[in-house]
């Protein structure tokens, strides 16, 4: 538990660091970006670093994005937030034999030596999922040759675990709206997330069908 409260103040500092950057790289854009009117329904996919109270992992969240520029608003749905998380068995300690050198996995329950693939940490699958508003206060970012829109506001998990979380991040629309990316942060009760996010809009889906 230690480890965990350790790696979520961690994760909550690096969280911190990348808001302050997106925040300062806001705060620096050049004032003479037009403004784009776009509105959009995009199938979206992330990757990101997901850690909660049982240790950090790897986040797959699959959802739905809206925006809309007239109100100036982003919302997204995500029904599949999908979690790969390291799972160590608490039961198993690996230590080093001082004789030999090598390492040896020993069992607390039995009070043994166990096989060493005991010691090796599995995958813990979780799913949840999400819903999240945000509001647009800036519509013309300038980050690494390409515009975006920041984007402020909150959410809800709905397990493992449920809470409220606030979010901040960019959000890249190409100009003829077909397709889209961002990088977010979302931080909340032992929970935390950063990562990007790949969409396509539903429009351009329907046209290939």
């Amino acid at each position: 538990m230690a480890n965990s409260s350790w790696t979520t103040s961690r994760q909550g500092r690096a969280g911190a660091a990348v808001v302050l950057s997106l925040l300062l790289i806001a705060a620096s854009a050049p004032p003479g970006l037009a403004q784009r009117e776009a509105n959009a329904l995009y199938v979206t996919a992330g990757l990101g670093v997901l850690n909660l109270e049982d240790g950090t992992g790897l986040g797959v969240p699959l959802g739905f994005t809206l925006l809309s520029t007239r109100l100036r608003i982003l919302a997204t749905v995500t029904p599949l937030d999908y979690g790969l998380m390291e799972d160590d068995d608490p039961r198993y300690l690996s230590i080093v034999d001082s004789y030999t050198g090598t390492a040896v996995c020993y069992d607390r329950s039995e009070d043994r030596y166990a096989p060493y693939y005991n010691c090796t940490p599995g995958t813990d699958f979780t799913r949840s999922g999400s819903a999240e508003l945000s509001f647009i206060p800036i519509e013309t970012v300038y980050f690494a040759g390409k515009v975006g829109r920041l984007h402020l506001g909150s959410g809800v998990r709905l397990q493992d675990p449920r809470t409220l979380y606030g979010t901040v991040g960019l959000f890249f629309d190409s100009a003829s709206g077909t397709s889209a990316g961002g990088v977010r942060v979302a931080m909340g009760r032992e929970f935390i997330f950063l990562g990007v996010t790949w969409g396509v809009s539903v429009r351009r889906l329907l046209r290939g069908l």
